[in-house]
This record gives C-alpha cells, sequence and structure tokens, in this order.
C-alpha cells in the first residue's frame, strides 16, 4: 500500500480554511463595514419585536440618536427629521390588530403618543434651526420615551 503525500501547499491551505469552515463562517460574502456595525449589529440584535411601527420608528430613532449622543453628530438628525416624525406619528396612530396586546398598557400608548408630540416639536426645532444643545436634550427626551414603550412591550429597554 503506498502512502501519497500532499504538498506542502495543500497542507497550508488545509490549516488555514479549515477552522473557517468548521467554525460555519461564510467567507464568501463580505465583512460588513466597522464603522456601521454599532447600530446595525444592535438592531439586528436588539429590536425586532412584534409591533412593526415601532419597530419602523426605532430603525429612524436609532440612525439619530447613536450618531447624536456617541459622537455629537447631528447630521442624520437634520437629514432625517421628517422621517422620524412620519415613523413616530404612524406608531402612535396604529391600533390593533397592527399593535400586540402586550403592548396595549397605558404607559406604553402613552409613551407612543409622547414620542410623537416630542418629535414634532423636534422637527420644529429643526426647521427654526435651534441651537445643537436643544436638539440633544428634546432628542434624548424622544428616545426615553421610546425606552419605555419598549420596555412595556417586553423589549430590551435601557440602551445606549
Amino acid at each position: 500500500m503506498s502512502r501519497r503525500i500532499l504538498p506542502p501547499s495543500v497542507l497550508l491551505v488545509t490549516l488555514v480554511f479549515s477552522p473557517l469552515v468548521l467554525s460555519g463562517q461564510d467567507t464568501t460574502r463580505p465583512k460588513p463595514d466597522s464603522a456601521k456595525m454599532g447600530v446595525m449589529g444592535m438592531m439586528d440584535d436588539h429590536m425586532m419585536g412584534p409591533w412593526k411601527e415601532m419597530n419602523a420608528f426605532h430603525r429612524v430613532m436609532a440612525d439619530s440618536w447613536h450618531p447624536a449622543s456617541q459622537k455629537g453628530d447631528l447630521a442624520p438628525l437634520k437629514a432625517h427629521g421628517k422621517e422620524l416624525l412620519s415613523a413616530a406619528d404612524a406608531w402612535a396612530a396604529s391600533k390593533a390588530p397592527a399593535m400586540p396586546a402586550s403592548c396595549g398598557s397605558e404607559a406604553v400608548r402613552a409613551a407612543a403618543t409622547r414620542v410623537a408630540a416630542e418629535t414634532k416639536a423636534l422637527v420644529t426645532m429643526l426647521d427654526n434651526s435651534a441651537d445643537d444643545a436643544r436638539l440633544k436634550a428634546t432628542l434624548k427626551s424622544i428616545h426615553d420615551a421610546f425606552e419605555v414603550a419598549e420596555k412595556g412591550c417586553g423589549g430590551h429597554g435601557e440602551h445606549k
């Protein structure tokens, strides 16, 4: 019985790629942009719940909140303020069956209504070129109200 010896290059390729194959990683897909991973990774793991209007608001909110709170960057908020308001209004107006029963408490409904009202005020501030400190404070208040609703619906809440 003769033994066949593999060339060193085949052994090297096997050693390099075996751990990737065994770990189940897909090496054919491009890796995500690390600059976007903070928000996108958080969104994938964090928020998807049964209330689609709340999720839609959260997506837009995250795109504004995270740059503002982590870097002081209000450009996304300024660019997407009206989209944020549209999502807040749609969320506040949604009723059963769109709204899951688990989210029907008075506290959650009040938080959604507060989010819509404060977002409307925020867009007015944006239209009137309010100073950044006021914009950040209002955005934080909206974010805090969102977290009340999210936690009341059984979400994680208290993310930063």
